[in-house]
């Protein structure tokens, strides 16, 4: 072995200056093929793997999101469907005989429901599918509400079924019957069927080791991977392998489902075929490894070209030498001496000079590339060297922070990012973490305006393994989450105020009910009168609220309308003033109405104008003080008619006059019982607009607000036209 080494190298020696160039560049670039295109290749493959196994979890997320929004969706359902004012009836009837064919009627107008079922003490009636095995509606209800739903396991079945059940909304009193209504759905070949048309991906269902339900036509009755299965179904923990059992390979994901106690009650598969994925990834990988080898083959041939036909005198290529050392990389390097070995050494090291230009070519177009890219991103980058200093900073950067890239470039990133008064977190805090995780934290910090600003910000490192004593590089992703998390606080605050305000009015009647019913032979008349005024007031409550959640359902589904017919608006006034009085005797608040004669009619909606003045004349009633004065006063003027609502209350905040109009936003003064959703006052803005009129409010000098609004009158040839 030593004499064959030695010999290699003696006949190393032996070749000529242009020998030796061409078989060490040869070797060059075999090298760096061969150290940059393997890699290359096994790297393109582990991650178009990776894609595929993120898509498979991809699947089992929006699956088990799938699962949960039927599960909701069949719940309101049975709710909706116990709702029924002719099932409600039928059912304290007891008319059976009708009662089945009504409950196949809202099966089928339900969709893929394969059981309807109602109990009561007395009876029950089903229609669809016959299910064993299904829980007692009173039992499943228990602890739970008035409505709930969940995966159910049949015992001794290889079924899944989701049920939901819900108490009948029967009226209640003495006598009054019990029921239920209970609603299933199997999970079976159809539903998976559609969960793979909504997520991409084949579906099943397993259920103690066997497949109960699935999308794929030709499919083994246990699943894929029996072990992973049931891995799964023992640690409860998503699981993924790729299946090769079956005649064809899928890649699989294996997640639990549980019920609302937590238990399991089967475990979802999702497969993806592997064999074409297989091979649309060993071809790339043969194309790659086809271009790295013609590369190679290509730039071998060229450097043996070249290598053959270098010349150039050494003077000349000293001072091309020189001026590349200096850096002009544009210097031609002359071969015509006529010496060979002189002549390839000059070709060769013009050869190389063309190369690092190239080099630095593709490196600059690399570069601005990479910039271009940084720039398309729709969120803030933030680059961080390891000593915590800025280093890029893109354009959406500094529209979110306020502050220029000049200002922020190579300056700490505590100059930048402030943390906002009273904050105990901030990005200090999460940068010091060990080992920053993927997903986004939220921190409050201070704009180049010095505003707050609530941000997203996600970590990433640049370097896995820093020096040691170093920090790693790293990248900052932030996005301004501000209105985000306002609008989800006003969310919220909507939800708790109408659940607040549809609560107070429903005690209320529901007290003066079981009153009625407790001691109607003991009650006076004043007191029947009085009681009865009590339920009209908390009716005329909920109607308002539902009236204006419903309005507002509509303007902001643009199908809004009003129905324009001539209107005597002192009709309107009066009607309101009806509606209104049981509100305004209770408080015993005093309602005027000031309004000249001879008003012109209106070429309007009259519902819609008794809604807005119930609203103005509701809002006034509630900050208006027991005992108060309410007044309405209307005026005339060519071709507008305005009308004032005044009341005695606290007034309006203010700052708040330009968003009164707005939804969701109420005029109760800091530091008080908060009133209303916020909706009356929009729907008001929406009918008057809608009128051609406009809408306005004002604090009265003498204390309490003042809501106007105006109203269009036409000419009397016009109002005929019309």
């Amino acid at each position: 072995m030593r004499k064959y080494f030695r010999g290699v190298r003696q006949r190393a020696l032996q070749l000529n200056l242009s020998q030796r160039l061409i078989l060490g560049l040869v070797l060059v670039v075999v090298a760096v093929i061969l150290f940059s295109g393997v890699p290359a290749n096994i790297a393109m493959w582990l991650q178009l793997e990776q894609q595929v196994w993120e898509q498979v979890e991809h699947a089992q997320n929006s699956t088990q999101a799938l699962y949960d929004a039927e599960t909701a969706r069949l719940k309101k359902l049975a709710g909706l469907i116990a709702g029924r004012p002719t099932l409600i009836q039928l059912v304290q009837e007891g008319d059976v005989a009708a009662l089945a064919p009504y409950l196949e009627a809202l099966k089928q107008e339900s969709g893929n429901l394969d059981l309807v079922q109602v109990t009561t003490p007395t009876f029950q009636v089903q229609v669809g599918e016959a299910i064993d095995g299904l829980p007692v509606p009173q039992a499943f209800l228990a602890g739970k509400g008035a409505y709930f739903a969940d995966f159910i396991s049949l015992e001794g079945q290889s079924q899944l079924t989701i049920v939901a059940v819900s108490q009948l909304l029967l009226f209640q009193g003495e006598g009054a019957p019990e029921g239920w209504v209970l609603i299933a759905q199997l999970q079976s070949a159809p539903e998976m069927v559609q969960l793979e048309e909504e997520t991409g991906l084949a579906q099943s269902l397993v259920v103690e080791q066997v497949r109960i339900a699935t999308s794929l036509s030709a499919a083994p009755e246990e699943a894929f991977n029996p072990a992973s299965a049931q891995k799964t179904a023992e640690t409860g923990h998503s699981s993924y392998t790729l299946s090769s059992a079956h005649p064809h390979r899928y890649y699989v994901g294996y997640m639990p489902l549980r019920d609302s106690q937590g238990s399991l009650v089967g475990v979802s598969e999702v497969a993806l075929a592997a064999d074409a994925i297989r091979r649309e990834m060993i071809g790339t990988t043969a194309v790659s490894a086809g271009i790295s080898l013609a590369v190679m083959l290509c730039g071998a041939w060229v450097i043996v070209r070249l290598a053959r036909t270098i010349t150039q005198p050494l003077a000349q290529l000293s001072q091309a030498a020189e001026q590349i050392s200096q850096g002009n990389l544009e210097v031609a390097t002359p071969a015509n001496s006529g010496l060979p070995e002189i002549d390839q050494l000059a070709r060769q090291f013009d050869l190389a000079r063309r190369q690092v230009r190239q080099a630095l070519s593709v490196a600059d177009s690399e570069m601005k590339h990479a910039q271009r890219l940084l720039a398309s991103v729709r969120e803030g980058v933030v680059a961080l060297d390891e000593d915590g200093r800025v280093t890029y900073f893109n354009k959406d950067a500094e529209h979110i922070l306020g502050y220029p890239a000049e200002k922020v470039l190579h300056n700490h990133y505590s100059r930048i990012f402030i943390p906002a008064p009273g904050e105990a977190v901030g990005l200090k805090e999460i940068l010091s973490q060990p080992a920053p995780g993927t997903a986004a934290q939220h921190v409050n910090i201070i704009n180049g305006q010095g505003q707050p600003l609530l941000l997203s910000v996600k970590v990433n490192d640049i370097e896995r393994y820093p020096a040691e004593g170093k920090l790693a590089e790293r990248v900052l992703v932030i996005r301004d989450v501000t209105e985000e998390e306002a609008a989800n606080r006003l969310r919220i605050n909507f939800l708790a105020n109408v659940a607040h305000e549809f609560r107070t009015p429903l005690a209320g009647i529901a007290a003066t009910s079981e009153l009625l019913v407790d001691d109607a032979g003991d009650l006076s008349p004043e007191e029947l009168a009085q009681l009865v005024g009590t339920v009209q007031l908390s009716t005329l409550h909920l109607q308002t609220l539902v009236d204006n959640l419903l309005e507002s359902t509509t303007i902001e589904a643009g199908v809004f309308q009003v129905h324009h017919r001539p209107v005597n608006i002192l009709e309107v006034i009066n009607r309101t003033m009806t509606l209104i009085s049981p509100l305004t005797n209770r408080r015993d608040q005093v309602l005027t109405v000031c309004a000249p004669a001879g008003l012109p009619m209106l070429w309007a909606d009259s519902n819609r104008l008794t809604q807005v003045l119930v609203n103005l004349f509701s809002n006034a009633s509630k900050f208006s003080p027991s005992g108060g004065k309410i007044e309405l006063v209307v005026t005339h003027t060519p071709g507008w008619l305005k009308m004032e609502v005044l009341d005695c209350g606290p007034g309006l905040p203010s700052g708040l006059f330009a968003d009164l109009f707005k939804r969701f936003v109420t005029a109760s003064q800091p530091h008080e019982t908060h009133y209303g959703i916020g909706l009356g006052l929009a729907v008001v803005k929406a009918i008057v607009e809608l009128h051609g009129g406009k809408v306005g409010a004002e604090n009265r000098p003498e204390g309490g607000a003042n809501v106007w609004f105006t109203l269009p009158v036409h000419a009397s040839e016009e109002k005929m036209n019309l």
